[in-house]
């Protein structure tokens, strides 16, 4: 620095505060990382404190059981929209595969975004697009021709 600088020296002070590490990092994607054990902990503990974002995470934890229900459900779609024989060929098949799982992606943003933002049912809200697509399924699997 300059000729003019002035260097002091003060007694060092040691301050322990009253948290964890984790405590430090952003919650917001945090319950996406844990297994289905520590989110359950996670959980617990955030209602324990009061958290305002609970239904976020327990959106997380519904999510982990019927994202693979809803995968099975969508095949079982694709499986009834595609041994339809139509004129146009198999593109309308894909197009109508398409825009079923796009609706079914809406759907499922939309749920999950009125769970964590109000105070609607997580678990209806992740498992209620499975529903309405699952009964889809069964009726165009029963009226597919064989």
């Amino acid at each position: 620095g300059e000729d003019d600088d002035i260097i002091e020296r003060k007694k060092r002070l040691d301050t322990v505060f009253d948290f964890e590490m984790e405590d430090l990092t952003p919650v917001d994607y945090i319950a996406e990382t844990l297994n289905i054990v520590e989110l359950n902990k996670f959980i617990a503990r955030e209602k324990a404190r009061g958290s305002s974002y609970i239904n976020r995470y327990e959106v997380v934890r519904y999510k982990r059981w019927s994202l693979p229900v809803s995968a099975y459900i969508l095949t079982v779609i694709a499986v009834a929209v595609s041994s339809v024989k139509r004129r146009g060929g198999m593109g309308v098949n894909l197009a109508i595969g398409i825009a079923i799982g796009m609706v079914f992606i809406f759907f499922d943003k939309i749920f999950g975004t009125m769970a964590e933002q109000s105070d609607f049912s997580p678990f209806v809200a992740t498992w209620f697009p499975n529903f309405v697509f699952a009964i889809l399924a069964v009726y165009l699997l029963r009226n597919a021709k064989r």
